[in-house]
């Protein structure tokens, strides 16, 4: 393959499998112009580490320049009200007003109410895998679904409610750096997230008549105490699940399919089921569901002899930094016993994920209960797994078939 095609990110066969064009990125250029994305990609672990703690010059306010870069200008004025609703997200902000923000959700993931979560967790998937068929789509059946039920507890919503949030989360972050499916664009990430904001400010109402023991009514009680507004509560609520849903669901299936496509590091965790925390760091290493983040330029910046201008927008590749060879040896081998794993799949400094914890419970209990019942599960060998095409920042499978093998109800 020439270099221009390996390096053409709007190519579906690059987006499924991107990181033969990031290891070319890493040692030829890395401080790249992507001109699909109107953005840098910064690809070495020690830059993509470096931009991460640099929130003087690397602003994550960028939701504006993130529509400008895959909207016409004649266009753009249709998603002002996506862009302000966004702009007010935690992860779009800078400095006081993102601290404040993160305020709101910290007594909702102290590490305490996380473990609490735990027997909930596994009752949710006790009842998920009893459900399966011997052979099924796991990405359908288990891991879009997990995820959902367990965001609908948090949140104290039905559960056939939660069970939509797919719908509006996809919308919503396919577009936000440039979906290549047409039935995913501008207008459909509107509507999402106008539905997403409508359906939050009745349950935050609810809430504020008759609080409950839920991530809701913890927030309302921040609130007052810092004296935010009901439109910065429901940001956050909303962006919670925007960030933390599609990416976990996604994550589950990505990590089981590479656990089942090196048979021997399967085995090895089946042996000795200890193993399963340092496989979901791997998982997370080898192939993150969230495989970048984006910054803007506050001023000019210099990296290896590339000047980035003020006002650029700035992809911080954490996928290709979690396989850089000057961090990580061998990097292109998936290996659940691997020592130092320093992955960045989940950002740092301040902008570190709240939801870190939660799903590393998450997939802890999932996988775990998984193995237990079926033992013998795998893939089936004439129904490949298919992968999602339509979008470079968000990995993940449209559906994962699976052998379940011994264990299953027959």
């Amino acid at each position: 393959m020439d270099i221009q095609s390996l390096l053409d990110f709007s190519r579906r066969e690059t987006v499924r499998d991107p990181y033969r064009a990031y290891a070319y990125l890493r040692e030829h250029d890395p401080v790249y112009w992507c001109s699909h994305f109107h953005a840098w990609f910064l690809t070495r672990y020690s830059d993509v580490f470096a931009a991460q703690a640099d929130t003087q010059r690397y602003s994550s306010n960028r939701m504006q320049q993130l529509v400008d870069a895959q909207v016409p200008p004649e266009k753009r004025a249709q998603l002002a009200t996506f862009v302000k609703l966004a702009s007010e997200w935690m992860y779009s902000q800078d400095g006081r007003t993102h601290k404040d923000s993160r305020h709101l959700l910290g007594k909702a993931f102290t590490p305490r109410t996380i473990e609490s979560l735990r027997q909930t967790i596994e009752a949710i998937t006790d009842a998920e895998l009893s459900a399966l068929e011997p052979q099924t789509d796991l990405m359908a059946n288990l891991f879009n679904r997990v995820p959902a039920l367990i965001l609908a507890h948090l949140y104290g919503i039905p559960r056939e409610d939660a069970l939509k949030l797919r719908r509006w989360t996809d919308c919503i972050l396919i577009f936000l750096v440039g979906s290549l499916d047409p039935d995913v664009g501008p207008a459909q990430a509107l509507k999402g997230v106008e539905e997403m904001y409508a359906y939050f400010a009745d349950v935050i109402e609810q809430r504020r008549r008759q609080p409950e023991d839920d991530l809701v009514s913890r927030v309302l009680e921040a609130s007052v105490e810092s004296d935010s507004s009901t439109d910065q509560v429901l940001a956050q609520i909303v962006f919670i699940l925007v960030a933390g849903y599609t990416t976990s669901a996604d994550q589950l299936c990505i990590g089981l399919l590479h656990l089942l496509e090196h048979p021997d590091q399967f085995e090895a965790l089946r042996a000795d089921p200890n193993l399963v925390k340092p496989a979901i760091e791997e998982m997370l290493r080898f192939d993150s569901a969230g495989s970048f983040s984006h910054r803007v330029l506050n001023d000019d910046v210099s990296i290896h002899g590339v000047t980035m201008k003020q006002g650029d927008l700035v992809y911080l590749m954490r996928a290709s930094a979690n396989r850089d060879p000057a961090k990580f040896p061998d990097p292109d081998r998936f290996d659940i016993r691997r020592e130092h794993n320093d992955h960045l799949a989940f950002g740092r400094g301040e902008h570190f994920c709240m939801g870190t914890a939660l799903f590393r419970l998450e997939a802890e209990v999932v996988f775990t209960l998984l193995f237990q019942r079926f033992p013998e599960l795998s893939l089936i060998a004439d129904k490949t797994a298919i992968w999602r095409d339509n979008n470079l920042q968000f990995r993940g499978l449209k559906s994962l078939p699976i052998d379940l093998g011994k264990g299953a109800a027959q």
